[in-house]
């Protein structure tokens, strides 16, 4: 690959006479030639770690049928050069005069509309070199399909300090025909010009006057083709702003990035893991009695027994496809898909040492966290393997590298600069986080989304749950993620408790990998499919807050837990106020207004109580640690209900029921998802059926998977085929990153701070007042530098999120003070109860509030 990059001494004859920064204390200038080779060193050196040149010849074998060797260099080395060219623009006279300080070439200042602008100018040098070497080939087709790559890849030199707009957009700023006047790209065209006749350089290249034929040179062809072009273009991008963010702070902080969060010694962390005392009991079962005979398994009471089974069985179904891309983990809930997930994890990196990243993705930052917490227990006592481990969230402080080495001992500017490095980039080994962030990285526009897209290259992504978005956007999602997994070298495992075949959705023959062969054996089992009883009486009516009061307190006795659960926040808050006044048994309270600190302290006090009722919204069925007696559960989706079911009689000691109700309008909740419609609710015969015999696949592959399929296949905006073909083949990634967005909320909330005292995890108390003022000091303080600044803005930010809420922007209240979008209360307590739940009608009705 080295030999392919040019040098650029040789093609900018005064790249050691211009500039591309200044050092921080303004002495010291680095040349255009330094910045560039030490962003050429970062961009070889990703290219090596994460092995783009297998991709490289990935995309060659998806893309072009037959091409030359001549053209198959040529397109390399335009792969290869796009950081070379990346900054040719800095030298722009007025971007040396006016940024560097620099009086150059001052006879050749361009007009006011490029200013000191560099990017485009950059693109158009990219663009002018290739041009001409693309010329020299004989074949018209061949010169025609490398022009296509040609313009896409000086557009990303074009945007490297920006966020990703649509293709065409820029294609048009090189006309000076853009409807929106844009004509940034001929301007750049004419000022390079007059460039090269002053530096008596070669004569230029003529640019394409239409873009009707590259726009739609491959609209017919098969989606999986148009995900590779996105998803090759996003890829090229990230690795371009990683080495140019990594050489720029090489030269501005002296920090050398040496290794972008590989996992290493994969074999000590696995050896800890199978020597945890879990993974020793399943090891001494598989040697002394698995497989267990199908009638002596049906009759096992021990439920760990069929765990171990079912790990077992995933396990040896994996190495029997261990080259295949994608797998399905369909477990039921209870059952350690967690503890399978990870062995599956560790199997595929044995198999592959290309492999050096894995990445568990939740649907909540609860589920993040109980899986960290799960980590920690098999890992806790060993430093180094928990220094390779990282939660990527708003809710917990960024990671610090424990090898002060790296940063350079006591400099704090190096330290501070690593750490929001390593968060920038997701420089992390193995990363826990939600699916919201993992689909920013895939999908956003934004430059901040795509910094870490390359890290996806050679690593295992673990997907929980994928199912428990919305069902009109599951095409889309399982078309990318396949494409992804064969271009980026990606194994994904998909794991739920309801998983529907998404093959069923995809042209891609690339088909999935079913872990479980024989899921009846454990879907079927009386411990997971008789472990709890379902009471439909509810449902003969429509129910109402005093009807549920009186059959909870008619059946609940002595040493039982109860669990309630609404699928709306105020419904939820509104039967807590009542049961407080009706029962004498401790009633608590979790909504999407419990912190994960809140969480813990309520999941601690039902565990210390023999009787208790706890009222919830949906933020109870996934990644909440508890074991309930009764559940009571108002109707929603099917996957809902089974993972509600999953939170009573989990240890299968003895006998759960769960009464189910109607209350509030599914529909409504899940608008646009086919899932929340009555006639595939438990109000028919059929869906509880479904729900007693967990034959999920037939609920999926006969009702759910079909309507999705209608829906995105009819003659609208939500034509899936129209979105690749006009979205994504086009390149217009501001619609990509919309259609994509897994959670659309237009409630316009906003956010308030309430000053109060709680207790810490480690039973500390913690003032909110005083992080107040921590946070405003902060922000006030200007001798700290950005990086430390924006360190600890970010982990103050997280230890924030304890007292933030979110209300309607239509609520009147007179804040004490407000910074940014944060208002703040300082007397928070007088608005939560003896439970410290949140009570919010004092503030949205406190006469002495309103303005």
């Amino acid at each position: 690959m080295e030999k392919m990059m040019l040098s650029i001494k040789e093609l900018m004859k005064c790249s050691e006479q211009c500039y591309a920064h200044i050092s921080e204390n303004g002495e010291e200038k680095e040349t255009l030639s330094s910045h560039t080779e030490l962003c050429q060193k970062y961009w070889i050196r990703i290219f090596r770690k994460k092995h783009v040149d297998l991709l490289i010849k990935e995309f060659e074998k998806e893309y072009f049928d037959e091409i030359s060797g001549d053209a198959k260099r040529i397109f390399e080395k335009m792969v290869v050069n796009i950081v070379t060219f990346h900054d040719f623009g800095k030298v722009n006279p007025k971007f040396q005069k006016d940024k560097m300080h620099h009086k150059f070439c001052l006879n050749l200042v361009p007009d006011s509309n490029i200013g000191s602008k560099h990017s485009i100018l950059s693109a158009i040098f990219y663009l002018e070199y290739f041009l001409s070497e693309i010329n020299k080939l004989d074949d018209k087709t061949e010169k025609e399909l490398l022009k296509d790559f040609a313009y896409i890849y000086s557009y990303i030199i074009s945007r490297h300090h920006g966020k990703l707009v649509n293709l065409e957009a820029y294609l048009n700023s090189l006309t000076g025909r853009n409807g929106e006047g844009d004509d940034l790209g001929i301007r750049a065209k004419e000022w390079i010009e007059c460039w090269k006749r002053e530096w008596g350089e070669e004569k230029n290249s003529k640019l394409r006057k239409s873009w009707k034929n590259m726009l739609g040179r491959n609209g017919q062809e098969k989606t999986e083709k148009l995900v590779y072009l996105y998803g090759f273009t996003r890829l090229l991008y990230s690795m371009l702003v990683a080495s140019d963010y990594y050489a720029t702070s090489e030269y501005m902080k002296g920090v050398e990035i040496k290794n972008f969060g590989e996992l290493e010694k994969c074999e000590k962390i696995i050896d800890i893991y199978e020597n945890s005392f879990v993974q020793k009991s399943i090891r001494n079962y598989q040697q002394e009695h698995y497989p267990k005979e199908q009638l002596e398994l049906k009759q096992e009471q021990d439920i760990n027994i069929l765990r171990t089974e079912m790990f077992l069985d995933a396990e040896n179904e994996l190495k029997r496809n261990i080259n295949d891309s994608i797998f399905y983990l369909e477990a039921p809930t209870g059952s350690g898909k967690s503890n399978t997930a990870m062995n599956l994890s560790f199997e595929l990196m044995k198999q592959d040492k290309n492999i050096q990243k894995i990445f568990y993705i939740y649907p909540f930052n609860t589920l993040v966290e109980q899986n960290m917490e799960t980590i920690s227990r098999i890992f806790g006592e060993n430093k180094e393997v928990m220094s390779q481990v990282a939660v990527v969230n708003s809710l917990v402080p960024l990671k610090e590298r424990a090898d002060e080495d790296d940063w350079g001992g006591k400099d704090k500017g190096k330290k501070y600069q690593t750490i929001l490095l390593d968060r920038q980039f997701l420089n992390y080994p193995i990363v826990l986080s939600t699916h919201v962030m993992l689909f920013r990285t895939l999908f956003g526009h934004y430059k901040e989304d795509v910094f870490g897209f390359y890290q996806l290259c050679n690593s295992i992504i673990v997907l929980d749950e994928i199912q428990s978005y919305k069902n009109s956007r599951w095409e889309e999602i399982v078309t990318f993620l396949k494409a992804f997994a064969k271009l980026l070298h990606v194994k994904i495992i998909i794991m739920s408790a309801t998983l529907p075949n998404l093959e069923i959705l995809t042209d891609n023959q690339m088909k999935a990998v079913h872990l479980i062969k024989d899921r009846e054996k454990y879907f079927h089992h009386p411990k997971f499919a008789k472990r709890v009883v379902a009471d439909y009486g509810l449902l003969d009516q429509k129910m109402t807050l005093e009807k549920l009061e009186e059959h909870i307190c008619t059946n609940i006795t002595n040493n039982q837990k109860v669990l309630v659960e609404f699928i709306k926040k105020k419904s939820a808050e509104e039967f807590y106020e009542r049961m407080k006044e009706q029962t004498d048994y401790p009633v608590l309270v979790m909504t999407g207004d419990s912190s994960i600190q809140e969480r813990k302290r309520i999941i601690e006090k039902i565990q210390e109580l023999e009787s208790v009722i706890l009222i919830a919204t949906q933020v109870i069925e996934a990644g909440v640690d508890i074991d309930m007696d009764i559940g009571y559960k108002d109707i929603s989706r099917l996957d809902s209900e089974e993972q509600f079911m999953g939170r009573i009689n989990r240890s299968a000691k003895r006998r759960g029921t769960v009464y189910f109700f109607d209350m509030d309008d599914a529909g409504k909740i899940y608008e646009g998802d086919v899932r929340g419609e009555d006639r595939f609710s438990l109000k028919t015969t059929a869906m509880r059926e479904i729900l007693t015999t967990k034959n999920f696949p037939k609920f999926y592959e006969e009702n759910i998977l079909p309507a999705v399929k209608e829906s995105g296949s009819g003659i609208n905006e939500e034509n899936v085929k129209y979105f690749f073909r006009e979205s994504v083949q086009k390149l217009k990634f501001p619609e990509i990153d919309n259609r994509m967005k897994l959670i659309e909320d237009d409630r316009h909330m906003i956010s308030v701070y309430l000053g109060r005292e709680v207790m810490g995890e480690d039973k500390e108390i913690i003032d909110g007042r005083k992080i107040w003022e921590e946070y405003k000091d902060l922000l006030e303080n200007e001798t700290i530098e950005y990086s430390e600044k924006i360190v600890k803005l970010r982990n103050l930010r997280s230890k924030m999120n304890e007292f933030i809420y979110q209300f309607s922007e239509k609520t009147k209240f007179q804040e004490d003070e407000q910074i940014g979008d944060i208002y703040y209360i300082e007397n928070g307590e007088k608005y939560f109860d003896e439970n410290g739940v949140l009570n919010r009608k004092i503030l949205e009705n406190e006469t002495d509030l309103f303005l």
